[in-house]
């Protein structure tokens, strides 16, 4: 079960940016000495009060969830050789009984058609025919706290090794990281931080969710051609009862599928990626929350 809860889903979406806002009641908010997020703060501007708020940075996200992709287009998947050959080689992380799935022969191939995972549901492997998805998930139970750059290293031998056994081709390669930080009053931190002040006093004055959906194309590491997307939102911790509010930071960069009919990444092609995924994803966060000047 992730940690992090969508508190609302995406209502206005592009290809360059979007912003959505959702409204409620003014929010009351008590001191708490105790918490590590202050208290919502008010100050006079000319007649108008104008709440002050706690400022977030980089550095007080944390990992919810990360997730390493390859996608396979050309088939040759075999459930009795992953069985076989492959999942041995994976069962000390994905410790708990491999899951094969009644799937129906003509299902869709995106589905998966098994599932390894960790006892304690924290890691999970899923496999398809046209892809394999790697997935560390923050549980309740998470002890020990992983980094960006230890996940998508783990995770790319896992993806290196399936390519191997199977003999397939990888036409794209892609990793995904959602992070978050708690915060009393997400919604108008977040319309506060991205939205010019003039915004402040409406139609942004009381927002209870916000989300900033950010696209573009870069390249990565002087050598990869990605889709980059930033989505900032609200969201309630799960883990937390009862759930508290936080700020939720989702990336995800992939190479293009217009470029996947003739490509074959080779094995450190993977590893170079996800390892510069993990780099700039950190990098990319701190553009969005800098710390103070």
């Amino acid at each position: 079960m992730d940690c992090a809860v969508d508190q609302a889903r995406p209502t206005h979406l592009t290809s360059c940016i979007g912003f959505s806002a959702v409204f409620g009641p003014y929010l009351v908010l008590l001191l708490n000495k105790s918490c590590a997020i202050p208290t919502l703060l008010v100050r006079q501007k000319g007649n108008a009060k104008v709440q002050e708020l706690k400022q977030i940075t980089a550095s007080d996200f944390e990992l919810a969830s990360c997730q390493a992709s390859v996608f396979t287009p050309d088939g040759g998947f075999s459930a009795a050789k992953i069985l076989k050959l492959f999942y041995p080689q994976q069962s000390v992380v994905f410790d708990a009984s491999p899951m094969v799935l009644p799937v129906p022969e003509d299902a869709p191939f995106e589905i998966p058609r098994i599932i390894f995972e960790s006892a304690s549901h924290e890691w999970k492997c899923q496999l398809s025919p046209v892809r394999v998805d790697v997935i560390w998930t923050r549980t309740k139970s998470t002890q020990t706290k992983l980094s960006i750059g230890d996940f998508f290293r783990k995770a790319g031998e896992v993806l290196i090794q399936y390519a191997d056994v199977l003999g397939t081709r990888v036409a794209r390669v892609a990793g995904v990281a959602k992070r978050f930080c708690e915060h009393e009053a997400p919604g108008i931190y977040l319309a506060r931080h991205f939205c010019k002040e003039r915004w402040d006093s409406a139609p942004l004055n009381r927002p209870e969710n916000f989300e900033l959906h950010a696209h573009k194309t870069f390249l990565l590491a002087n050598e990869f051609q990605v889709n980059s997307w930033a989505r900032c939102k609200t969201g309630l911790l799960a883990e937390s009862a009862p759930p508290k509010p936080i700020v939720m930071f989702e990336q995800d960069m992939n190479t293009l599928a217009e470029a996947a009919t003739d490509k074959d990444f080779q094995a450190e092609e993977v590893k170079r990626f996800l390892l510069a995924v993990a780099k700039e994803a950190d990098v990319i966060l701190r553009l969005y929350f800098p710390n103070p000047r």
